[in-house]
């Protein structure tokens, strides 16, 4: 799915001189001419942005060899554009996808661009008139850029009868402009318009028949009257939502068609999901028959088999039979349509129901109802905004149960589709990523916020990066019990690979019950951020991190040793903060725990104690301390540095600092035998076990012993972990058994008393 290739070994040679030469800034990416490569083809793409000399590899979400375009005079020598050459494999699917840059300083943040089977052409310019309307010569796409307060025109012919498919690709690009559409024939009257075509997060889509042939014109504008970039569509694509059935298990070939606002004539086509397919996500197009240009949509792949309903299914009576746990896919055919399924489930079972609409581009607004076996409703719940609809339920008797899926707002008709999703409610969790894009500076570390949505699950979660490439390290990480936040830290070799662009996963795993549980994290919110506030980011690549290392800079390493503090409630751990300085930065060394321990930097009831580290010196004590309420388990804390040597102000990240808080002392006992005659003796070893963070004598008094047998108040020595403390039991010691015996252990440290109590022993005396 990733690829790339640097154009030859010259280039390479001569590109890294250059980066080492300039100064060192990640690349970015602002624009692409064209907007899209054509699958089966050879593209030649400018791309526009920063930082962008020297590029050595392009990274890409559909596979394929990229290569730098040739016999292009100083190409990868302008930092604001180059121009990269894509040969997409004909079995691309057309839709939305993403594109990096890598260079030695690093690899950009996303960029999206369509796969397209319709030919690009360039926006002329100079129409922002009616009159001076481009010309287009059907099928075309055009990458045009509208301005504020002004519209684009565009001018094409067509005949009578003729379907004519026009789409606005805006805002599923990231571009901010939200698109009016609309098509007007040759006396100015309105054929058509469309503001927020229904499932196109918010772009514009009309779907003519041509009434009678002569010159028809496209108008262009944003809603606001703003500014932005787009992809104009127009051929004879269907315009469609949804596949359906809109799921497809993983590892299986399903017949797919696809649905929407004008889908005539689109023969369904075979998908098959390889079963180590590593998405939950995947587009499929199709176009009519003998078209030239496709329509786009996305299908989710599922864990377990799909079931699409059969109408009629409006009545329980005629509900689609499933199992519990299996998917249901289905589409509101008309306005007050009901969708009825039905599985049998057993009490106790807890299931979580979740639809998906929105996120796939279908307009739906479902309203799911659980019905028990008589009809009656148990559950219920709609989507609200752009969130779809879900809830849990727990089985209160065995027998027959119905989903009812209905539209919200009475809507329906091709292309309102829906998946509802059926999964075992078990403890667990979900991650999300702050950053798609990482950049690391050789022997560097960089970080990324990571967040758990927990389910019935309060217990540690391990954080990592994995598929790192060598010389990259994922340093232990653990959102602690009761807490939902940390930050990730990765940190780079002397030998990390430069000029690449490296996909990795942010993983979770815990150990519930008995059964290891993973969670891959998502990056929507990052991807939505950097996009507009894109309503859902493209779910086929919702995971998707990229990890860059740039050439290193002068500057400052800082590092923590040990790399753990371990201590106790009431007590407290030093580590050593070490700084690293290359020649020239002596300057004063600031310190601060990321994020504040206000907004989870660090768990309840501990603190930090952190002091610059002085100019000209290299390394400061740093004191974490809980207090009789800090939590027990472990925690990772980070701290970021600062120096501002003359006009230069560098930050860099402490590889993350494992908080093992444990109890402060543990005592056990192990006796000799479990029989004492009377007038003897009966020795029992303790040993104890104390927290790092403890120091100091252990006091020794055993309780409820037998009348008659006593024990020697016995200490153990600071340097010790052991004693062995003899039992003598009178001549008139009490006969029989005695269960309950326990020891007691106590430290004196900072003038507090801490306390440990053996697990309970018996003897008998004889």
């Amino acid at each position: 799915m990733l690829n790339s290739r640097v154009a030859g070994a010259s280039c390479l040679a001569g590109c890294l001189l250059l980066s080492s030469r300039a100064a060192l800034a990640e690349p970015s990416l602002g624009s692409t001419l064209p907007q899209a490569v054509v699958p089966g083809a050879t593209t030649d793409v400018k791309l526009r942005g920063g930082g962008l000399a020297g590029a050595t590899q392009i990274w890409t979400s559909f596979s394929g060899e990229n290569l730098l375009t040739p016999d292009i005079a100083d190409n990868n020598k302008n930092a604001a554009e180059i121009t990269w050459r894509f040969n997409v494999p004909a079995t691309t699917p057309v839709g939305i996808h993403g594109l990096r840059v890598a260079t030695a300083d690093g690899v950009s943040a996303l960029k999206l661009i369509l796969v397209d089977d319709l030919p690009s052409v360039a926006q002329a310019g100079n129409n922002t008139l009616a009159t001076q309307a481009q010309e287009l010569t059907l099928p075309v796409a055009v990458d045009g850029n509208v301005g504020n307060q002004t519209r684009n025109y565009y001018r094409f012919k067509a005949e009578a009868g003729q379907k004519v498919s026009i789409e606005v690709v805006a805002r599923r690009l990231g571009s901010p402009l939200d698109p009016l559409l609309r098509v007007l024939d040759a006396t100015g009257h309105e054929v058509a318009a469309n503001d927020d075509g229904a499932g196109l997060r918010g772009d514009s889509r009309v779907c003519v028949t041509i009434p009678a042939a002569g010159d028809y014109t496209i108008e262009v504008r944003d809603i606001r009257h703003q500014a932005g970039f787009y992809r104009l569509r127009v051929g004879d694509f269907p315009c469609v939502s949804v596949p359906q059935p809109m799921a497809v298990q993983r590892g299986q070939t399903a017949k797919i068609s696809l649905a929407g606002p004008a889908a005539e004539d689109v023969a369904p086509v075979d998908v098959t999901v390889p079963a180590d397919y590593p998405l939950d996500w995947i587009s499929v197009g199709s176009k009519r028959q003998n078209g030239k240009s496709s329509g786009f949509a996305t299908l989710r792949v599922s864990q377990v088999p799909v079931i699409a309903e059969a109408e009629p299914n409006n009545e329980t009576a005629k509900a689609t039979r499933l199992e519990a746990g299996q998917t249901a896919s289905g589409q509101i055919d008309d306005a007050g349509d009901i969708d009825h399924f039905v599985f049998a489930a057993t009490k106790g079972q807890n299931w979580t129901f979740r639809a998906l609409t929105q996120r796939t581009g279908a307009p739906t607004n479902v309203f799911v109802r659980l019905l028990n076996a008589q009809g009656g409703q148990v559950a219920v719940k709609e989507d609200y905004g752009v969130g779809d609809a879900a809830f849990d339920f727990a089985i209160p008797a065995d027998g027959d149960y119905f989903l009812s899926v209905e539209e919200l707002h009475r809507r329906g008709g091709a292309g309102f589709g829906y998946v509802i999703e059926m999964m075992p409610n078990k403890p667990g969790f979900e991650l999300a990523a702050s950053a798609h894009t990482i950049n690391l500076g050789v022997r560097g570390t960089s970080m990324v916020t990571v967040t758990a949505t927990r389910r019935n699950y309060g217990g540690p979660i391990t954080v990592a990066a994995v598929d790192l490439p060598a010389g990259v390290v994922s340093n232990p990480t653990v959102i602690g019990p009761g807490m939902n936040t940390t930050v990730l830290t990765l940190t780079s070799q002397a030998d990390a690979p430069l000029n690449a662009a490296a996909p990795i996963r942010i993983t979770g795993t815990a150990k519930i019950g008995e059964a290891d549980f993973t969670a891959v994290a998502v990056t929507d919110d990052a991807l939505k951020a950097g996009f507009n506030a894109l309503p859902w980011a493209p779910q086929t690549l919702a995971t998707n991190v990229v990890l860059g290392v740039a050439a290193a800079k002068p500057q400052i390493r800082v590092r923590a040793e040990p790399a753990e503090a371990v201590f106790a409630p009431q007590l407290s751990s030093t580590v050593k903060i070490i700084v690293d300085r290359d020649q020239g930065f002596d300057e004063v060394v600031n310190l601060a725990l990321t994020p504040e321990a206000a907004k989870g930097g660090l768990p309840g009831n501990v603190t930090v104690e952190l002091k610059p580290v002085a100019k000209g010196t290299n390394e400061i004590e740093a004191v974490f301390k809980g207090t009789d309420k800090a939590p027990k388990g472990d925690f990772t804390a980070v701290l970021t540095a600062t120096i501002k040597q003359g006009n230069t102000t560098v930050t860099q990240v402490v590889p993350g600092i494992t908080l093992r808080l444990k109890d402060a002392l543990t005592v056990t006992s192990a006796p000799a035998a479990d029989k004492v005659a009377s007038g003897s003796e009966l020795k029992v070893k303790v040993t104890v076990e104390r927290n790092p963070a403890l120091k100091g004598e252990v006091t020794l008094t055993f309780n409820n012993l037998p009348k008659g047998v006593t024990a020697a108040t016995a200490k153990i020595p600071a340097e010790a972990s052991e004693v062995e403390v003899a039992l003598t039991a009178a001549a008139d010691a009490q006969k029989g058994a005695a269960a309950g015996i326990t020891v007691k252990a106590e430290v004196m440290a900072n003038n507090v008393k801490f306390e440990a109590t053996s697990a309970p022993f018996g003897v008998t005396v004889e």
